[in-house]
């Protein structure tokens, strides 16, 4: 997050939603009257305006600059709008506008960082470096400005420097996990992925007592190593094993080894890989009992190994206790959809299997093998009539699903004959 700079009038009205911003720009000074009035900047703010409301918003400020044309904080709020839209070249002329005309020194480190910014937001990368390194020059602990620096260096392959810069910010913030938010966002901007090993490569040569480099070093071989994982598995267990040699508490760690480990049960078919993911989330859970991915994690495994029940309690903790993001409602919904077919396949427990799809619907309401399932287990109950509104649901959310044809056409023949 760049420096926040805001009239003192307001800032008990923002400052929350201020620290929320996912944007990297920073947040400009406003004018002694804002352009803008506060539920239209909250919602700015807060990530919750449309584009629509950027356009009028953008209209306001116009209207500001031209009775003041020399006020920096107009240009300022025109450039963070304009970037929110995803205008960045507007944003880029913003930005310039504003740097004319703000006087004071002490905020070119935010004013220069934003200009690179958008130099890396309009792909021009051979026009980032100067004006990041300028921000720096005036504060060299601006992560925003290493951020964009290090982007720049990666997207020009120079990855030696890019190592740099991520030895740097890990200096910065030591409770951030730039070495993985990089390794994340590499695979929309490097075309050849083998280049994403031998950054990490780099990174681990210029900080080897750091355990996050060997981490993401191992997590790229691994999701670079497609059908070759197995042969590879020396290679990546060697780094995730040097990263636990130089943090042994680090969880991430844990669980990368685990989801190693599933991987390669997915593509070999080998229980025996699930076995020794568990091993290894069971030893994270030994360190953090409460720890919610590590719960999930566990539920994974589980599911994998068909044991529903154990999967859908972990689940179950996790979302409960916080952990209600779309990934894990997801997987949880999976893990009931699948503890109630099993109970249809075997023609047992049919009303609690009604229970168990119930939960899952919720969770997931447009999921057509969910609510194929549901049609199933009411035509085992011989409710046909229900069963063939859900299979009707079911077959026009998912057409393409493996057997949902014929499911559909055993359910629709039952209904027609009660209906005869």
């Amino acid at each position: 997050m760049s420096i926040i700079r805001i009239d003192k009038a307001i800032i008990a009205a923002i400052i929350f939603i201020a620290a929320c911003l996912s944007a990297r720009m920073g947040i400009p000074a406003l004018a002694e009257k804002p352009p803008l009035d506060m539920s239209l900047m909250e919602e700015f703010l807060s990530g919750r305006a449309d584009s629509g409301k950027a356009d009028e918003a953008a209209d306001k400020i116009q209207t500001e600059i031209q009775k003041n044309p020399t006020n920096e904080a107009n240009y300022a709020a025109l450039a963070f709008i304009y970037d929110y839209a995803g205008s960045y070249d507007k944003a880029l002329e913003a930005l310039k506008s504003e740097i004319r005309y703000t006087p004071e020194k002490s905020e070119w480190d935010i004013v220069y960082g934003n200009l690179a910014r958008e130099y890396l937001n309009l792909n021009k990368v051979d026009e980032v470096k100067k004006p990041a390194l300028k921000s720096l020059k005036f504060n060299p602990k601006n992560i925003n400005s290493h951020m964009n620096l290090l982007r720049c260096y990666i997207l020009k392959g120079r990855y030696k420097e890019a190592a740099l810069e991520l030895k740097i910010l890990s200096g910065l913030d030591k409770e951030m996990d730039f070495y993985y938010e990089i390794y994340v966002s590499c695979f929309d901007k490097i075309k050849n992925k083998n280049d994403i090993i031998e950054l990490f490569r780099e990174s681990v040569k210029v900080n080897p007592g750091n355990h996050l480099p060997h981490r993401a070093l191992g997590t790229a071989i691994r999701d670079l190593s497609h059908d070759d994982m197995e042969n590879n598995l020396s290679a990546i267990m060697g780094a995730f094993h040097k990263a636990l040699e130089l943090n042994q508490n680090y969880i991430p760690t844990y669980i990368s080894i685990a989801n190693t480990y599933l991987y390669l049960g997915f593509k070999t078919n080998k229980k025996a890989y699930f076995e020794d993911s568990l091993v290894w989330l069971n030893k994270a859970h030994k360190l953090d009992p409460r720890n919610l991915k590590v719960a999930y994690s566990m539920g994974n495994i589980f599911l994998a190994m068909d044991e529903y029940d154990k999967g859908i309690e972990k689940l179950e903790y996790a979302f409960q206790n916080g952990a209600n993001d779309k990934d894990t409602i997801k997987l949880l919904a999976a893990a009931y959809n699948n503890q109630a077919y099993s109970y249809y396949e075997t023609g047992k427990n049919i009303e609690k299997g009604l229970i168990m799809i119930d939960k899952a619907i919720l969770l997931d309401p447009n999921n057509g093998l969910i609510l194929s399932t549901k049609a199933e287990l009411l035509y085992k109950k011989k409710r046909f009539k229900e069963a063939y509104k859900y299979i009707q649901e079911a077959m026009a959310l998912a057409p393409d699903e493996p057997g949902m044809r014929e499911e559909f056409q055993n359910i629709e023949k039952a209904a027609k004959g009660l209906k005869q």
